[in-house]
């Protein structure tokens, strides 16, 4: 697979099941990702700060408008409870 400059372009050829997958993928993370926010007892505002965002950018990758970056995921999924 050659490499696409963005997920854009990488999109435009690939087609829409890729999007639809892509889409999915994401939503599911971020439902995952809100399960554990619960199990921790954590707000936005608790992950914000562990991740070094701001609370609106939280809130767009729970809602699935921005994506989750793996670097955070594994150090937060790392992180004693």
């Amino acid at each position: 697979m050659s490499p696409y400059p963005d997920i854009p372009s990488f999109f435009a050829e690939q087609g829409l099941e890729h999007i639809k997958c892509f889409v999915s993928l994401n939503l599911d993370l971020s439902q995952r990702i809100y399960t554990l926010m619960q199990e921790r007892s954590w707000s936005e505002r608790d992950l914000a700060r562990a991740l070094n965002v701001t609370e609106a950018e939280v809130s767009l990758r729970l809602g699935g408008a921005s994506d989750w970056r793996l670097r955070e995921l594994v150090w937060w999924k790392n992180l004693k409870k």
